[in-house]
């Protein structure tokens, strides 16, 4: 199945700002975030406009949003 990616901030620089992916059935987006190398507790994981945790499987044609945690005051 495909998926796309859409990477924020340093992620973006590295990657690029979006990456097509071919997975199999059954990944989740752990499986996805360890594929790239990002660590799930920096980031918010947004799956087709929702937040999900990394543990969600993924379907066929899903749009996942990586975004940077932001600190500061």
């Amino acid at each position: 199945m495909r998926i796309k990616v859409r990477l924020y901030g340093e992620l973006a620089l590295k990657y690029g700002a979006e990456v097509e992916l071919e997975v199999e059935d059954g990944t989740t987006i752990g499986d996805v975030l360890k594929i790239l190398k990002i660590s799930d507790s920096e980031h918010h994981l947004i799956l087709n406009e929702r937040k999900v945790s990394k543990d969600h499987p993924l379907s066929d044609g899903d749009t996942l949003k990586v975004l940077p945690v932001v600190y500061g005051g």
